[in-house]
């Protein structure tokens, strides 16, 4: 009969709720159908404790990761602080780029076509009969509006930097929710900056030669060895740098803070000003390597453009996430 007791005993304090300090005996369980018991989140809290007693750091559960992929993207409380940029962070930038590249090679080659064909659709505009002497101009402006077209090519990075998988359906997700509408007008504004370009050329055009003169390719003689020519050159190369200047400024690094941020368009034009100017020679060498290789890969009928954009378009994705700080 005493043994007996003494076992009852036993399994009374094994069942027991917590102590007067809140805490419960090693080795104990909770009561079935009591409410002594520890809540099944306070026992995960107890459980998630180190060994000295402290909290763990939290650990984002699959859920959770998984929501990244869907927002809400992180909000923007105001203008971010940027660090100024070195050459380090351009190598850096590219070599990261070059690694998202090879890691999804058809979604960039894709894109790459896709502005190709664009490219090639503009060149055959540009030597119509109406826009006479616009070939050059226009392929300038045509080269703003490359940071709209690699936005794809961002969510690529972004995805890949969070341990995501990339398809075609993630592709058309890019143009949902307040962040990508912002994309979607921030190119719309810089599709309006090419047209005010363009018309400036126009008037440029107009100065030295006129609304009858003869297409881009027949003048180009005429363009190098008389001075008509030159001075043309000059002030189309002067008027078009400025707009460009400013083009560059305006999109540097924007789209890939609306893509990240869940901001306005008037925030990520500020933060992509305030990466150029902390650090102008780094940034206009960065636009200068940008301007280069794009000419270059437009030499061979535009098909440069099938590697030379999406290197650069995941390079910008890299060099937002080391210049623009958390």
């Amino acid at each position: 009969m005493d043994e007996a007791k003494t076992q009852a005993a036993a399994a009374t304090r094994t069942t027991a709720g917590p102590t007067a300090d809140g805490t419960r005996a090693a080795g104990t369980a909770p009561a079935a159908g009591t409410g002594t018991g520890i809540a099944a989140g306070e026992e995960a809290a107890a459980s998630a404790q180190g060994p000295t007693g402290g909290p763990e750091p939290a650990r984002p559960t699959a859920a959770a990761r998984a929501g990244e992929d869907n927002g809400p993207w992180r909000e923007a409380t105001g203008v971010p602080d940027v660090k100024a940029a070195t050459f380090g962070d351009l190598g850096a930038a590219l070599a990261a780029g070059w690694s998202d590249f090879l890691a999804a090679p058809l979604f960039g080659i894709g894109v790459g076509l896709v502005y190709a064909v664009f490219g090639w659709l503009l060149l055959a505009v540009a030597e119509s009969a109406t826009l006479d002497g616009l070939t050059f101009p226009l392929f300038g402006g045509f080269v703003m509006v490359a940071p709209f077209a690699a936005t794809i090519l961002y969510e690529i990075s972004r995805r890949r930097s969070i341990g995501l998988s990339f398809s075609l359906s993630d592709a058309w997700a890019i143009i949902g929710g307040t962040a990508r509408r912002s994309l979607m007008i921030l190119g719309l504004v810089l599709v309006l900056w090419l047209g005010i370009w363009s018309r400036a050329a126009v008037f440029i055009y107009a100065i030295y030669y006129g609304f009858d003169a003869p297409p881009f390719l027949e003048m180009l003689p005429d363009l190098v060895t008389t001075e008509r020519g030159l001075l043309f050159l000059f002030w189309g190369h002067v008027v078009g740098a400025g707009f460009a200047a400013v083009a560059y400024c305006m999109s540097a690094l924007s789209f890939p803070f609306l893509l990240d941020r869940d901001a306005d368009i008037a925030t990520a034009i500020i933060t992509s000003f305030k990466a150029v100017l902390a650090s102008p020679v780094v940034m206009l060498s960065w636009a200068a390597i940008i301007g280069i290789v794009m000419a270059i890969a437009a030499v061979p009928a535009f098909l440069g453009f099938l590697v030379a954009l999406p290197l650069f378009g995941h390079a910008t994705w890299h060099l937002y996430r080391r210049l623009v700080l958390t």
